[in-house]
């Protein structure tokens, strides 16, 4: 239930330049809605495929085409192209199913948003947060409290703040096509690099797509400090957040890294480790796949007790969209046998639901 309100994007006789950015937002709102909810039942088949093929992709086709053919024979009224074209005998059922198709529209955008979060978290780029699956038979449906606080904050303060849709409606219109530019570049590199298609595949698609979408981001340039700016002052506060993230945790593990305990000092004390040992199983969390991390040396220069078995713990997120269940623990001996100290490396990849259902003993 997109609309333009932009004076200046529209006239009788003339089409503005930056009338491009009413008429993408106009077509890339209900797109981006039916784009985002699709890809989070990607995993089923049958009905729901279905539906969204022969039932809502021709809804969606049906309406800009229905309203294409009103603004080709009402030209003023681009700015509430929406209401305009509805005609008033059966306004108020379109009004009440409007609302809540933006309704559903909103809570895939809100879903993806957790998915985008926890896959950032998957590769270190974001702070730790609570990861609720909602689902146990479909996959990719999570709730993270944290991130719905934060989005309710955010809306609020715009909401607020603004006090006029247009300024709103530009802030959303650069947003839109600046995602699709950078998912633009992106898809080159993935071209190349992924796919192994050829340089001139990567760079023919780059010229042909990057051109039209360069002319609608042009256009929502000139909107940027009429609303606009909002969303590059908030893209510029999450990407800060995500790089001193990265860069600490990095600093972290590289610190854990080139500070182990030495091997041939943890075998100069003997199986017992200088301690007492007592029945029962320790597991120790660490960053590390490999040696020991400096955090043991304290434990055993402080506890006067420690279990006999000793697990080192690690869970890892690999850069491949799913871990096979025989690939997902390799458990190995750190010392020899009668020291009974392990080694566990957990393997998630950033598509994979991390589950605590398992059977740990056995």
């Amino acid at each position: 239930m997109m609309y333009c309100s932009d004076s200046n994007s529209a006239s009788n006789d003339s089409f503005n330049y930056s009338s491009l950015r009413c008429l993408y937002s106009w077509i890339s709102t209900p797109i981006e809605g039916f784009a985002v909810s699709l890809s989070q039942y990607l995993s089923q088949r049958g009905r729901t495929m279905l539906a969204f093929a022969f039932v809502v992709y021709l809804c969606l086709v049906v309406q800009h085409i229905g309203q294409a053919a009103f603004l080709s024979r009402n030209i003023s009224s681009i700015p509430e192209s929406f209401y305009d074209s509805i005609p008033d005998v059966v306004f108020c059922p379109v009004f009440i199913i409007a609302t809540l198709a933006a309704i559903v529209g909103s809570q895939a955008i809100i879903i993806a948003t957790f998915s985008i979060v926890k896959q950032c978290h998957a590769l270190e780029c974001f702070p730790r947060v609570k990861v609720v699956h909602t689902l146990k038979h479909i996959h990719g449906h999570i709730y993270i409290l944290e991130i719905n606080w934060i989005l309710m904050i955010i809306m609020l303060a715009i909401t607020i703040g603004f006090h006029d849709t247009t300024l709103i409606g530009n802030a959303y219109g650069l947003t839109c096509m600046t995602v699709m530019f950078i998912t633009t570049c992106l898809m080159e590199l993935v071209l190349f690099f992924v796919r192994q298609r050829s340089v001139l595949l990567a760079a023919t698609f780059l010229l042909f797509f990057g051109f039209i979408e360069d002319v609608y981001l042009s256009s929502a340039l000139m909107k940027v400090l009429q609303g606009g700016w909002h969303s590059l002052v908030l893209s510029f506060i999450f990407m800060v957040i995500m790089y001193v993230w990265h860069y600490g945790t990095r600093k972290k593990y590289n610190f854990d890294l080139h500070n182990k305990v030495p091997l041939r000092w943890l075998l100069g004390l003997g199986p017992n480790l200088g301690i007492v040992r007592v029945l029962g199983i320790g597991l120790v969390y660490l960053e590390l796949a490999t040696g020991v991390p400096a955090i043991f040396f304290h434990f055993v220069t402080n506890l006067p007790t420690f279990h006999t078995l000793l697990v080192y713990v690690c869970v890892k997120s690999v850069l491949v969209p799913h871990v096979s269940p025989e690939e997902r623990f390799l458990i190995g001996h750190i010392f020899p046998r009668p020291y009974q100290m392990y080694r566990c490396i957990v393997r998630y990849a950033y598509k994979d639901i991390q589950r605590d259902d398992g059977d740990f003993e056995n």
